[in-house]
């Protein structure tokens, strides 16, 4: 029997929308992401150790990773929100993607799930918080993983957040 792609849950054949660069105000495209550059400083993949030991990690584990041999978590902090955010999840300079590689290490500690979503509340949420959020759900398009799961069991606090999004600017 034929398989018929973009039925299952996993489709590896779907096109992957946020990697494409878009050519703006006539600059010319880059021919290859920085991470596939030969020569390049960033590695096209990390492995388990490099993962492990990263400064990512090691917050996770402390605020918000679910392990079994992680301790007692820290109470929620906006000031470390802004700080991931702007250490990790801003564009330095220039006309560059966002670091796929931090924010793929924040993706598989699940920031989103573990952190940014219980404590979101509409009144108080930063900025940063908010387009850390956006973020995340964009990272699980990218990587083809089911995004909206975290929010199931809040819907009208999702309603919230997407009306915040909408006030972003």
């Amino acid at each position: 029997m034929t398989k018929i792609y973009g039925t299952g849950m996993y489709d590896f054949r779907r096109h992957r929308v946020a990697e494409y660069p878009v050519a703006a105000d006539g600059l010319p495209l880059p021919e290859k992401p920085p991470e596939s550059k030969p020569g390049s400083d960033v590695p096209s993949s990390m492995t388990l150790i490099e993962i492990q030991k990263d400064r990512l990690t090691k917050i996770a584990a402390e605020n918000w990773a679910k392990t079994a041999d992680s301790g007692p978590k820290k109470p929620f902090s906006p000031d470390l929100v802004n700080e991931i955010y702007y250490t990790e999840l801003t564009v330095k300079a220039g006309r560059k993607p966002v670091p796929l590689q931090r924010v793929m290490i924040l993706e598989v500690s699940q920031y989103l799930e573990n952190y940014l979503w219980p404590n979101f509340s509409p009144e108080t949420a930063s900025f940063e918080h908010v387009m850390s959020m956006i973020l995340m759900v964009n990272e699980k398009f990218r990587e083809n993983v089911a995004a909206w799961i975290c929010f199931y069991d809040k819907k009208d606090m999702f309603k919230a957040f997407l009306e915040r999004v909408l006030r972003l600017k």
